[in-house]
């Protein structure tokens, strides 16, 4: 009897160990950085920084992963960590657990099983997260969403960084997404998202980091949501090239999940030490002196449109006044009308040897233009789409169906994604574009839509169909055949160009038109633009591009004629003045080659000083390029900077899309900085003062601070007339205040002695 009670009070006291251990949080850390999971499911309950929550997660269950499948019927079979049948955990020392969930029976799966390794880094605030499916018997996998961190920590004071292509910080993402309908945010990389990580933070608190380790640019999307509870949620979702897999799925990279204190510079850099050592940065045309001549020359890019009495003649009238290099992005050359008849740009407008004749004079006066030619769209209504059967190299969606869209609303008509993937499409591109550069000679191609990728499931095109990273892959032999296609002459000064930026590019295009420095005049007043792309890739890429203009938008005389507005091309109110120097203020200081949208002669007197105000930042960073165009940024300084409420006018650069100038009054700084480090390790403060009137920059600052071990040295101005010493500095200390006048900009030079 006595041996029966105490083997019941054995087995009572171990249903009492086991209950207390399945509340024992699952484990893993280093010195700084703590994940917790729950010990049933494996979801994510806690991840603190430094003892500060990031993640705080202890009444919803996000389960860790959700997995689509596809049989050979078509049939879907979703799997999520939640209702799998069993789950255990393995730790190796404190910092790795390999989890393992196990279930049967889902809809001719059988016996199936997911391990995901997860791994706290030694003396990094960061854990990588690894995935497996097992059991697969001819199953396609859609997409894998790994891993759902559920409840990361945020306030009205939170933000939210994002390289949505140059960057976009938004205000208190819980509002932000609470204000739209899917309460969700989603980026797709490589594509729009140029790199692979995000960050929410409260400068006050710790900041969540999501990133994955990617080297080869695989297709997936960055997620952000609110669940029923109203937390912020992260996905990554994974999408492996679409077909039939039996036995398993690894996925060949891993996510990774980091904690910081600091703001969006901050988890830049975290970024920074990783992409900087991957192959896009190692083989970046920049970088590795592959660029054109006239393109690191470029002192400002014009952007105009039509035929070339109206885009290269301006173009020689802006340059006498700079004398410096002008460089042009050409819209509208081509015979046909924009946005509907793509790829039928042949012949010019003026006609082959205008044309020619024109490109020749300019580059004479070292002008060199890049022309517009799409890289991914056919029109239907074009006869060539009917002739060479176009459809069938289309980007296929998984139901056969092509993605068609209407960019232009004047003719209606759509344009379809073409597949990058099909050597018909590349071939066709390359044949155009062996036309405009070796027999029109043209400097270079403005690749529109190059920094996007599709996924196309249509399984004739010879690649795999679905996820994967063909698309890249395929990008990058675009690039290469048309370089290949030029006589070796030729080949040194081609320039291609992407839209927006991206880090898996970095080896193929030479430069990159970044928007985004004038996102206002577009998308209006919300999120706020940020060089996250260039505080990671800045000596990598070259980087251009500004919606910035004094004038309202041309319209192409190749659409209708009877909705043409009767205002385009006249000058805008002058109260929008402070919007362009504010857009060609950021540019400076983020480094950028300076650009001018619709430039006509008539605003050297209807807006002098707004035009004295760029030719002379124009001047500075010709005298400057060690930091403005190779130098890697730094953390900035501290100013009390001045602000202002501007007038804010957002209307698109296309002819207004039917519409008339919005305005918006917001409070923008008027003083502009950026702390540039050279190769030889100076710094250079790039600022500029867009206000009314003088300020005084009271530099302060410990060479220190960035990894400079130099003691002694100068302080130099950089003007348009070249360098000029202010001061000297003594044990590494630097104290001085700098007058920068009214429209000015400056670069301010912290050289240490030699």
């Amino acid at each position: 009897m006595r041996r029966k009670i105490g083997s019941l009070l054995l087995y009572i006291l171990s249903l009492g160990v086991v209950a207390r251990a399945a509340d024992v949080p699952v484990t893993i850390s280093n010195n700084t950085f703590v994940v917790q999971m729950d010990a049933r499911k494996g979801h994510v309950l806690e991840i603190r920084q430094n003892n500060k929550r990031i993640v705080s997660n202890p009444d919803t269950e996000n389960p860790l992963w959700e997995i689509s499948l596809n049989d050979t019927s078509g049939a879907v079979v979703k799997l999520n960590a939640a209702e799998m049948e069993k789950f255990s955990y393995r730790k190796s020392g404190n910092s790795m657990v390999e989890l393992e969930w196990k279930g049967s029976g889902y809809a001719g799966l059988g016996n199936v099983m997911v391990t995901a390794t997860v791994q706290v880094v030694k003396s990094d605030s960061v854990s990588l997260w690894g995935l497996k499916i097992e059991g697969l018997t001819a199953h396609s996998i859609e997409e894998v969403v790994y891993p759902v961190i559920g409840g990361i920590v945020n306030s009205p004071e939170s933000k939210m960084a994002i390289p949505s292509w140059m960057g976009h910080l938004y205000p208190d993402p819980s509002r932000e997404l609470s204000n739209r309908t899917t309460k969700m945010a989603r980026w797709v990389y490589p594509g729009m998202f140029s790199m692979q990580f995000l960050t929410i933070y409260d400068v006050a608190q710790s900041g969540f980091y999501s990133a994955s380790n990617d080297s080869q640019a695989f297709q997936k999307e960055f997620r952000i949501r609110l669940n029923e509870k109203k937390q912020l949620v992260s996905d990554q979702v994974h999408f492996p090239e679409y077909k039939a897999v039996t036995g398993s799925y690894e996925m060949p990279y891993q996510a990774v999940i980091g904690g910081f204190k600091g703001d969006w510079f901050t988890a830049a850099e975290m970024y920074r030490n990783w992409g900087t050592r991957q192959e896009w940065a190692k083989n970046s045309r920049l970088k590795n002196a592959h660029i054109a001549d006239w393109l690191g020359n470029t002192s400002l890019w014009i952007w105009n449109r039509g035929r070339a009495e109206e885009v290269l003649r301006p173009a020689r009238d802006i340059q006498q006044q700079l004398g410096s290099p002008v460089s042009v992005l050409w819209h509208w050359w081509h015979n046909s009308s924009y946005d509907d008849t793509f790829p039928d740009y042949i012949p010019p407008r003026d006609g082959k040897s205008v044309f020619i004749k024109a490109v020749k004079e300019a580059r004479d006066h070292d002008i060199n233009a890049i022309v517009y030619m799409n890289q991914m769209q056919w029109a239907r209504s074009t006869p060539s789409w009917t002739s060479e059967n176009a459809e069938r190299f289309a980007a296929k969606n998984k139901d056969g169906s092509t993605t068609d869209h209407v960019y232009n609303i004047f003719s209606g008509k759509s344009l379809t994604n073409m597949c990058i993937a099909t050597d018909f499409w590349r071939n066709k591109y390359t044949s155009l574009a062996d036309t405009v550069l070796n027999k029109y000679a043209v400097s270079g191609i403005y690749m529109d839509q190059a920094c996007l990728s599709r996924m196309c499931f249509d399984p004739a095109h010879g690649h795999h169909t679905g996820g994967g990273n063909y698309w890249m892959k395929s990008s990058a032999k675009l690039t290469e055949q048309i370089r290949q296609r030029a006589s070796p002459e030729i080949r040194k000064n081609i320039t291609l160009s992407g839209e927006g930026v991206s880090e898996s590019w970095l080896p193929y295009l030479d430069a990159f038109l970044a928007l985004q420095v004038s996102m206002e005049r577009y998308a209006g007043i919300g999120a706020v633009p940020i060089p996250l792309f260039q505080a990671v890739y800045h000596p990598y890429g070259v980087v251009y591009g500004n919606y910035s203009s004094l004038l309202k938008p041309p319209y192409d005389e190749k659409w209708p004629a009877e909705q043409k507005p009767s205002d385009a091309l006249e000058l805008l109110d002058a109260k929008y003045n402070m919007q362009f120097k504010m857009e060609q203020g950021r540019s400076f200081v983020w480094g950028m080659q300076p650009m001018l949208s619709n430039y006509l002669p008539l605003l050297e007197q209807e807006r002098k000083e707004e035009m004295a105000y760029l030719y002379q930042l124009v001047r500075v960073r010709n005298n400057a390029l060690k930091y403005l165009m190779h130098g890697v940024m730094m953390p900035d300084i501290t100013l009390n900077v001045p602000k202002e409420n501007l007038s804010i006018s957002k209307l698109s650069i296309y002819a207004g899309q039917k519409e008339k100038v919005t305005n918006f009054e917001k409070e923008y700084p008027t003083l502009y900085s950026t702390v540039w480090k050279s190769a030889d390790n100076s710094l250079g403060i790039a600022v500029s003062n867009i206000a009314e009137q003088d300020y005084n920059a009271e530099i302060s600052l410990h060479l220190n601070s960035y990894g400079i071990k130099a003691k002694n040295g100068k302080v130099n101005l950089i003007d348009e007339s070249g360098k000029k010493v202010l001061a000297d500095f003594k044990n590494g200390q630097i104290v001085h205040t700098v007058r920068i006048p009214a429209n000015t900009s400056y670069v301010i030079e912290i050289e240490p002695a030699r």
